[in-house]
């Protein structure tokens, strides 16, 4: 499958990107400093594939001969490079820190109506917009939605148009230039009837405050903690949003901190004796591979056998002196090379890589307090790396229903352990690489066979919309009325 060289990331917090005109040999240095850190690093190629990519690159690099561009430019450009990477999204190319140089203040270019993309369609995300709350836009400066969705998104999947939704303004900036006003076509909600209206762009102190009033999603706070726990007492149902494996603040073990944390909420299920459990995924980008299994002995009702092997091209990573940060935390080189000493130990080299049985068959048993009622898992775009893995041993086991939207990430392989970060010494766009390629039981792949796994109940477009006038969150009480149904 094509696919972009990495997935692009905008941060709109939102600075003016540098006008500098950087000439063809900037450009050409950039871009293969970006062609190798991505053929060597890349962690699911082989030996046939890395020579595949470095000759699409090298060639993709000469399309640069002549050309000067600004480092917008130059992004636009890596937007529309496609290789056979066999990276999933954890890897990003970036617009931030040192490339977004002055404050937007008085520049007014970006689109002023917060959207939600439902089935590629957007609809009005905001009730204070020159446009009524959940009109349905079809154009834009008379350019259909389908067409600009193509334009900004080179890859249609569930967790690259969520992506979009949070900054389709910054893309649509990107794609289509700085533009001060925007004529838009939307339908009324509900309606038939077709409007047009001209439309003035927004700056960004604008833009934030605008964004801060969105009406979806729901309870946007939420997302900030790593739990968030509510009991329904007329549906008998116990609510778990976990929105990260990852824990949130330094602890000496990270397992025995999230062992805690789920024993406390499963001992409060107990004491309600809940009949239904709701596991929410939606928010969940993954985090520590090995909190899934611990979380859901927590409602297993057998044992069973986990593997996960993880494989690394090469320790020797390429231009070690342009990586910034590792894991998000800047690193210097002797930090770097501490990172590399410290990771290789247990590792074996095999062939073109080094491998580690990470959990070599380890049989994880349920819990002793396992929780023995109906659970619904609901899931979604953002339900990735570690968290795709969690509903694809849920799945597995058949341990109750999956509702929401197709999964953003593969179950089947990862390409994530550790992220490094990198900054193109001329243009300083950033880079976020995976570094390792983290696999599953075989078993697990068979029994689980789709790349990405899709809901037992997927609500219907038009049963979302209407949940969504009504400011509801369409996943959850979907499962409310399949409970009430069956009292």
């Amino acid at each position: 499958m094509k696919n972009k060289l990495l997935l692009l990331a905008l941060f709109l917090g939102f600075h003016c990107i540098s006008q500098e005109l950087y000439k063809d040999t900037l450009l050409k240095q950039d871009f293969d400093i970006l062609t190798k850190i991505t053929c060597e690093v890349s962690p699911n190629i082989n030996s046939e594939e890395k020579k595949a990519l470095y000759d699409y690159l090298n060639k993709r690099s000469e399309a640069l001969n002549g050309k000067k561009m600004t480092a917008l430019d130059f992004f636009k450009f890596l937007m529309g490079t496609k290789a056979e990477t066999k990276l999933d999204d954890h890897g990003e190319i970036i617009l931030s820190g040192a490339l977004l140089k002055t404050l937007l203040t008085d520049q007014k270019t970006l689109f002023p109506i917060p959207i939600l993309i439902m089935n590629k369609k957007l609809v009005v995300n905001y009730e204070e917009a020159e446009i009524p709350f959940g009109s349905i836009i079809s154009a834009i400066n008379k350019v259909p939605v389908s067409v600009i969705l193509e334009n900004v998104l080179k890859e249609e999947n569930t967790y690259a148009l969520k992506e979009l939704e949070q900054n389709f303004d910054g893309f649509y900036l990107i794609k289509y230039g700085a533009l001060k006003t925007f004529t838009v076509t939307y339908t009324l909600p509900n309606s038939s009837t077709t409007k047009t209206i001209k439309l003035n762009a927004v700056g960004v102190k604008a833009r934030k405050s605008i964004y801060i009033n969105r009406v979806y999603p729901l309870n946007r706070k939420q997302p900030k903690n790593i739990v968030n726990t509510t009991y329904f007492k007329n549906s008998d149902l116990y609510y778990i949003q976990l929105n990260s494996f990852f824990w949130n603040e330094p602890v000496k073990n990270v397992y025995r901190a999230f062992n805690k944390q789920f024993s406390n909420i499963f001992k409060k299920i107990r004491k309600r004796k809940a009949k239904h459990l709701i596991i929410d995924l939606r928010n969940n980008r993954g985090g520590d591979i090995l909190i899934p299994a611990l979380f859901y002995s927590y409602i297993a009702k057998e044992a069973f056998n986990e593997n996960i092997s993880v494989q690394i091209p090469d320790f020797e990573f390429p231009h070690k002196d342009l990586i910034v940060k590792i894991e998000n935390t800047p690193v210097d080189q002797e930090s770097i090379q501490k990172f590399i000493n410290q990771i290789k130990k247990p590792f074996v080299k095999n062939k073109d890589a080094y491998e580690y049985a990470y959990v070599n068959n380890v049989k994880r048993v349920k819990n002793k307090k396992s929780y023995k009622g109906k659970v619904y898992l609901l899931v979604g775009g953002r339900t990735f790396s570690a968290a795709a893995y969690y509903t694809a041993l849920f799945k597995n086991s058949k341990r109750g229903l999956i509702v929401g939207e197709q999964v953003g990430g593969s179950h089947h392989e990862i390409t994530g352990g550790k992220i490094i970060e990198y900054t193109l010494p001329n243009t300083k766009i950033g880079i976020k690489i995976p570094i390792a390629l983290m696999k599953f039981s075989q078993a697990l792949e068979t029994n689980v066979p789709e790349q990405k796994i899709n809901p037992t109940i997927q609500i219907t477009e038009a049963a979302k919309y209407q949940y969504f006038l009504k400011k509801e969150d369409w996943d959850l009480q979907t499962v409310l009325e399949i409970i009430n149904q069956k009292k």
